[in-house]
């Protein structure tokens, strides 16, 4: 019980030394829902990773482990000899755990976790948190400029356990203000032409955006499931989801939607039915302002996807269809794709193969693009994507009980993806036969292509001991563009290794190491390709356990101080300290 105490304040130190920045490559992660076990087969020995490849985007990720170790079995008599007895620290499973530090970059954090603990009917959880940084970044003209935000947030999950059903609400606030700091070279005395709105001249401080943003967002989530292991039952999983979402700009959305699956069995036949519709309502301030052209947007996406399974010693096969229907936005649209999984178990317990083809519909509604670019002009109306032929195959399995791994190759083509460019004007008129010179703004629009993806990804997991644990994972995306030079602020190789190690009794060292190619940004002032170098972001984590009680921890991160421009104009933090105490009561 002693090292497991140990472990478990280490895991929560963990996730506490990690910055939820939105500007940092490394984000912190709130574990606010309970452990929900899938048993899959009777051999598997330890959880297998993931990787989710239908996000293009690359996003860091830390994975929450229980390092455990084998239990020896059997009787062996040996004389015990004389030792000398030392006082053991006592054994405490605490409800809550506050954690609190600074750092340089003017940087302020805190956060509490509460748990309702040895409840056999209620799991209740509660995460708050609040993180500040201020302090100056220099931008690509050398200029000193101010790169501060704040951000807030609180999330609550409940669990009511019944002998055949789970009641489930998770509600979960977001807080987010920030500066528009990004390089522009915008002279406000001067006339522009206002693409892509205006055809008269428009003064240049007309059409630099207010320095402050602010970003709010409230999103409840109740469900009912009465999960199953076997035929005796039929299976479901419903959920009803209520959003709403505003920002400084006067934009205001609301959604809601009611999504389920359900499965009914056959012998050894399975037959799946997964469907619902998400409704988005957005309203939109008036303006008259030559920088914004605001549009109401009201959309319901309806998706049903029916499947027939079938499972044989070994394998499973799925097959059925995806089907998306976008009714109002810009455009009704509907999209049909097959749907076809399989798995084969190669070697038992050891090696399994698995393939399919499906379809991918991203609804690109505002709080989603907005909080994927925060910088995005604020009357962004992103119409939505869809992977219409989604192919993949690979293999996952375990070399050992001490080693697990996934291989994974992905194709797909898309229609309507969206890209980020910085906004342009000109100081011609666009009706003058004389061609102008392009000023950038530090605010993006959006551009659409279609094309295709293929992505090759793997992950390995190695823990020999409860002492010392190593994922590695990698991705290479190769984008082809039907009409753009570049998928542009898309990278094209991923890495990230991280590990920890306990260096001696109640002390703990994690290392990360984080890797983004180079990646292309439009330069809207000539329309050129302009090359943002790759970054290595390198991380060293040091945790102290003083007691079952207290903790101390520190990390920097970005120790090689690279500088990594996250959106085109906008540079990154450098080296980043932090460090603080956490107490469990």
């Amino acid at each position: 019980m002693k090292h497991i105490n140990k472990i478990s304040l280490l895991a929560i130190s963990v996730l506490g030394t990690l910055s939820v920045n939105g500007q940092e490559l490394n984000k912190d992660v709130k574990v606010v829902r309970e452990y929900n076990p899938i048993i899959s087969d009777a051999y598997k020995i330890n959880e297998l990773p993931v990787n989710e490849v239908d996000e293009a985007s690359f996003d860091p990720n830390f994975s929450y482990n229980i390092l455990s170790k084998a239990m020896s079995a059997g009787l062996a008599v040996e004389p015990i000899s004389a030792a000398r007895l030392t006082p053991e620290r006592k054994t405490v499973l605490d409800k809550s755990y506050v954690k609190g530090g600074l750092g340089n970059y003017v940087t302020l954090f805190g956060e509490l976790n509460y748990n309702l603990l040895r409840s056999e009917e209620f799991a209740v959880g509660l995460n708050l948190g609040h993180i500040s940084s201020g302090g100056d970044v220099k931008l690509e003209d050398d200029s000193k400029v101010d790169a501060p935000f704040h951000d807030t947030w609180a999330s609550v999950y409940f669990r009511r356990f019944w002998k055949d059903y789970t009641l489930s609400i998770d509600a979960d606030f977001l807080h987010n203000i920030y500066h528009y700091y990004g390089y522009q070279n915008l002279d406000e005395t001067i006339d522009y032409y206002g693409y892509p709105y205006s055809m008269t001249p428009v003064l240049g401080e007309d059409l630099m955006v207010d320095e402050r943003q602010r970003l709010s967002s409230f999103d409840l989530t109740v469900g009912l499931n009465n999960k199953v292991l076997d035929d005796s039952a039929t299976p479901f999983d419903a959920n009803f989801t209520f959003g709403t979402f505003s920002n400084v700009t006067g934009v205001k959305e609301n959604h809601f939607g009611l999504n389920g699956k359900v499965r009914g069995f056959i012998n050894d036949m399975f037959i799946d039915v997964i469907g619902g519709f998400d409704y988005y309502g957005t309203s939109v301030p008036d303006s008259i302002s030559p920088l914004y052209q605001f549009l109401d947007r009201n959309m319901t996406v309806v998706n049903l996807s029916p499947a027939l399974g079938f499972q044989f010693e070994g394998a499973n096969v799925k097959v059925g269809l995806d089907i998306f229907a976008q009714l109002g936005g810009q455009d009704d649209d509907f999209n049909v794709a097959p749907h076809l999984e399989a798995d084969l178990e190669i070697a038992e317990g050891i090696v399994t193969a698995f393939a399919g083809i499906k379809g991918d519909y991203y609804v690109n509604n505002y709080e989603r693009v907005q909080r994927e670019n925060r910088f995005v002009s604020a009357d962004q109306n992103v119409k939505n994507s869809f992977h219409g032929i989604h192919l993949f195959g690979g293999l996952r399995g375990n070399f050992s009980s001490q080693t697990s791994f996934t291989a994974r190759l992905d194709y797909s083509t898309f229609d309507n993806e969206h890209f980020f460019v910085n906004r342009s004007y000109s100081d011609t008129s666009p009706l003058s036969s004389a061609s102008g010179q392009m000023y950038q703004s530090n605010i993006f629009d959006v551009v659409y292509d279609d094309g295709n993806l293929l992505s090759v990804s793997g992950e390995l997991k190695y823990e020999p001991s409860s002492g010392f644990n190593l994922l590695l994972k990698g991705k290479y995306n190769g984008w082809n563009m039907d009409n753009l030079k570049q998928a542009w602020h898309k990278p094209e190789m991923e890495l990230g290794v991280s590990a920890n190690y306990e260096l001696m009794e109640d002390l703990w060292v994690n290392l990360g190491l984080y890797s983004i190619g180079r990646r292309y940004a439009l330069d809207v002032t000539n329309g050129s390709e302009k090359e943002l170098k790759g970054v290595v972001d390198l991380n060293l984590g040091v945790n102290y356990y003083m007691s079952s009680k207290w903790t101390l921890f520190a990390n920097v991160n970005n120790l090689l101080i690279a500088k990594y421009y996250q959106y085109n104009g906008y540079p990154l933090q450098g080296l980043n300290m932090r460090a603080g105490v956490g107490y469990s009561f």
